[in-house]
């Protein structure tokens, strides 16, 4: 077989595009993975699958040329059948590696509109890299390793698992037939029609055909699993599949999971289509989970709950993520982006979507306050680095894609959208998907298709306001200043994070507030760069609070008086808490980049010591690492008196909380005792580590005897105070739990030990016993580790390059992308953002690019800030703690 490439990529609007005068419509797919040969895997040699794949094809133009996806397939034997008769042989088949496609060329054309169907038989391997079609090992209940088959797709990956048309545009309807060992499991996006026997004794299973639907939604598993079910209101079968004998952790996810079916179904009027929804826990997973159209894939710890030992925290993840997977079930299943360009329309939706079903399932979580302190603060502090890129990005090839699966397109998506909804009303909103998802049922759609949907139901212009928010990169910074008449004027320009002067301007959908009437919020546009507020602070009105409830996708800063009013505004209660927040968060990004004294941002600090809500302790804990990795990882007198600050900050609501769960307590407060206990921990505070060491002693001695959600904290204190004992015991810990999430629990302190050469060990203990996947958890917990964690993480990396770069280089890159950020997270001075650029540049990755350069660009952030307020924070710092 020829290996030159004869081929010519079509260039829309400069994408890389298959040839487009070739359509599939229906494939017929019969893939049997070989799992009988699992001692050759375990020796870590290929497992292989075989495949035949059958294509109905649309000829739209005459053509003896049929183009499409392959990667690490062999195609043993291609024909066409041509009018429903005529047997064509391939010519020849043409590999282009570095495009992931194969030619084939046939001795005679194909006319338009002509009936031809392709005939491929193939071989191709179960890889280990969790992407494509891949193997995931498990152990039986009798101790024996064994390995499933399962997929993941999304972005470009089913090119792994069959030749194939693999854009999101063009969709087509499939039907699946595995071949699997008799005594394992096969599950698809749709149900079970046939089930037989072959002469080899093996299981023969046909599933019905899918609706219409791209490539990357597309999921088949052949494993051993147990399953709890229940259904909708509507008879809607739902399922959770789990490893054998522990189908009962599939409870609390089954519950959410019908509840939110019911929700969207309602909400987005439109029924869910599909006869069935499994959800599926797989043991190897690369990400959080994967919205297979009907068969949802998790990674086991975001899907199972075990009442005796999931925390809170997990708990509370596994509801968000089931919801934004479901959500996916309408946005990007049954209408999908045209192009990977308008992602944010899949992630941006699908994440705002589950706080919305999450808050209508357990509204006393309020989970719209964690909103704002997690998934619109990381979305702020990634858009603040010249770095960043417009939620539209011009993707023009397949390997760039993965570098936008990232806090821009899930989160900036969400706050643009939760931002626009506040401004058109939520039942506008509403309706307004509802129109858009019924015109586009079963196609493709792009932003601006959104855009003009919206507009038309809800009369405002949204086409102009929303595509310069959808189409620029960052955000704008909102200064407001006084003019002669002691007015306000408002101006706008780009935020970023190393304070440089930049352009930019929005539509900025302002809303405020003043002191005389917090409750009444006052709202309108703002389009030009500067405005006046029309609005003067005088006797009745004592502050101005800008971006009320923090709706808005943008940041404020105030005159030094305003900041200290709003500072005693807070202190006395009289300001919202998701307004206290967005005081937090501000005051911090703007000392951090240079707009704002950071003693100003401590002196907010300090109102909050009454502070009792949960998303304002989580923004603040955040706020405390950020000036204790810029402050305190090279400067040990910095370090000891933030410390004393954090501490003396903390105490306060660390006494109210307690060590002890109280009856039907708040779920906040359950989540918010083990951040707080364990960031006193982490700074040292005696009487808390003393506590908690207790609590670890009783935890060996019996881990029910101490509360799921503490059990993180007690374990931290006796590893980061404590030598090879603790780290042994932790480690044996590890060895001996079942449940994925307690074993992350072990990564996630085991890197905190003192001793930096267990710390190294510990990276190479993990490298050989830890799942791949998990392989990361290790890597950030050394990296948090206060004595030169973040450059043995560092050091790590440069001399295991290689290595990593095996297991990890083909996964997507994704993969890669965490691995850099881990490395790279807790990096804090100049001379390490030159060795990190130093080393990329002799290192190159493809599709990593924007990550290296993100975290160059944050390290010489936190730098400057040490740089330019040392001599602030000590002076401050000094003065607070000797009063």
């Amino acid at each position: 077989m020829s290996t030159n490439n004869n081929w010519q990529e079509t260039l829309k609007d400069g994408r890389h595009l298959l040839p487009s005068h070739i359509r599939p419509e229906h494939y017929q797919l019969t893939l049997e993975p070989l799992l009988e040969n699992s001692e050759a895997a375990i020796e870590g040699k290929d497992l292989n699958f075989l495949g035949n794949v059958v294509v109905r094809l649309k000829i739209l133009q005459t053509t003896n040329l049929i183009t499409l996806h392959s990667k690490d397939l062999e195609l043993t034997k291609v024909y066409c059948i041509f009018n429903s008769s005529e047997t064509v042989p391939v010519s020849d088949v043409s590999y282009d590696k570095e495009q992931q496609t194969v030619s084939l060329e046939f001795p005679k054309p194909f006319e338009a509109s002509s009936e031809v169907t392709l005939y491929i038989d193939f071989i191709g391997f179960l890889n280990d890299k969790m992407v494509g079609f891949y193997r995931a090992k498990y152990r039986t209940k009798d101790g024996e390793t064994r390995f499933m088959a399962t997929t993941h797709f999304e972005p470009t990956d089913a090119r792994c698992a069959f030749p194939c048309w693999d854009e999101p545009a063009v969709k087509a309807t499939f039907e699946v037939t595995l071949i699997a060992p008799a005594d394992r499991d096969c599950l698809s996006n749709m149900n079970v029609i046939s089930e037989q026997y072959n002469d080899a004794g093996k299981k023969v299973v046909r599933f019905e055909k899918t609706p219409i639907m791209s490539t990357y939604l597309l999921v088949f598993i052949v494993g051993e699993f147990d399953y709890i079910e229940g259904y909708t209101t509507n008879g809607l079968p739902v399922r959770v599949y789990t490893a054998k004998e522990s189908a009962h952790l599939g409870e609390f996810a089954l519950n959410v999971g019908i509840r939110t079916l019911n929700f969207f179904t309602d909400f987005f009027g439109i029924p869910y289509p599909l006869p069935k929804m499994d959800f599926v826990a797989i043991p190897d997973f690369g990400s959080g989970a994967m919205e297979n159209w009907g068969c949802i894939t998790f990674r086991d710890m975001l899907l199972l709950v075990d009442p005796m030992n999931t925390s809170s925290e997990i708990r509370t993840i596994v509801a968000e993520v089931v919801a934004h997977e479901l959500a996916h079930q309408w946005f990007g299943n049954l209408v999908t982006m045209e192009w990977w360009t308008h992602l944010w329309l899949n992630e941006g939706f699908a994440t705002w979507a589950a706080y919305l079903a999450v808050d209508h399932l357990f509204p006393d979580w309020e989970v719209w306050k964690d909103f704002v302190s997690s998934t619109f603060a990381s979305a702020l502090k990634l858009d603040s680095l010249a770095s960043s890129h417009p939620i539209e990005v011009d993707v023009k090839k397949a390997s760039d894609v993965n570098e936008i699966f990232d806090a821009i397109s899930y989160n900036k998506g969400a706050s643009v959208i939760r931002m626009l909804a506040d401004h058109m009303s939520l039942s506008s909103f509403q309706q307004g998907l509802q129109v858009y998802l019924k015109q586009f049922l079963y196609k493709n759609a792009t932003t601006n298709d959104l855009w003009k949907t919206l507009e038309q139901v809800s009369g405002k212009p949204i086409v102009r306001i929303m595509s310069l928010w959808t189409r620029q990169t960052g955000y704008p910074l909102i200064e407001i200043k006084l003019n002669e008449k002691k007015e306000f004027i408002l101006e706008q320009k780009r935020f970023l994070a190393n304070g440089k002067p930049a352009g930019g301007q929005w539509t900025v959908m302002l809303r405020y507030i003043v002191s005389s009437s917090p409750s009444q919020v006052k709202c309108r546009l703002m389009e030009g760069p500067q405005e006046e507020l029309n609005h003067v602070l005088g006797k009745q009105d004592k502050w101005l609070k800008v971006n009320a409830y923090q709706s808005g996708v943008y940041r404020v800063n105030y005159p030094q008086f305003v900041w200290e009013a709003l500072s005693e505004a807070t202190k006395n209660g009289e300001l919202d808490a998701m307004d206290r927040l967005g005081l937090s968060m501000d005051s911090f990004a703007l000392a951090r980049s240079g707009f704002l004294p950071t003693s100003t941002a401590l002196l907010l600090i300090c109102s909050f010591k009454d502070e009792t809500e949960y998303a304002c302790w989580v923004n603040l804990l955040s706020n405390f690492e950020g000036l204790s990795l810029a402050f305190g990882t090279n400067d040990e007198h910095c370090s000891q008196l933030l410390n004393r600050f954090f501490c003396h900050i903390l105490r306060g609501i660390a006494s109210q909380l307690g060590w002890k769960r109280k009856e039907d307590e708040q779920h906040s407060i359950s989540l918010l005792r083990p951040k707080v206990l364990q960031a006193l921990v982490d700074y040292q505070d005696s009487h808390t580590i003393e506590i908690a060491k207790k609590h670890f002693n009783k935890y060996v001695e019996d881990p029910n005897s101490v509360d799921t959600d503490l059990r993180i904290v007690a374990m931290a204190a006796a590893v980061s105070q404590g030598g090879r004992e603790e780290y042994e015991k932790v480690k044996e810990m590890y060895e001996t739990f079942t449940l994925n999430e307690e074993k992350v629990r072990c990564l996630r302190v085991l890197g905190r030990i003192p001793d930096p050469q267990l710390a190294e060990k510990m990276l190479d203990w993990s490298w050989k016993h830890v799942r791949p996947g998990d392989f990361m958890f290790a890597l950030y917990s050394l990296a948090m580790n206060r004595h030169k964690g973040p450059q043995l993480v560092w050091h790590y990396m440069q001399t295991h390059w290689n290595d990593l770069l095996e297991r990890y280089g083909n996964g997507g890159n994704h993969m890669l992308s965490n691995l850099i950020r881990a490395s790279t997270s807790r990096l804090s001075s100049k001379e390490d953002a030159q060795q990190v650029e130093t080393f990329f540049h002799e290192n190159q990755v493809e599709g990593c690019e924007r990550i290296i350069e993100q975290s160059i660009e944050e390290i010489n952030v936190v730098a400057s800030w040490y740089q330019r307020d040392r001599e602030n924070i000590l002076s401050w710092l000094n003065k607070y703690l000797n009063e």
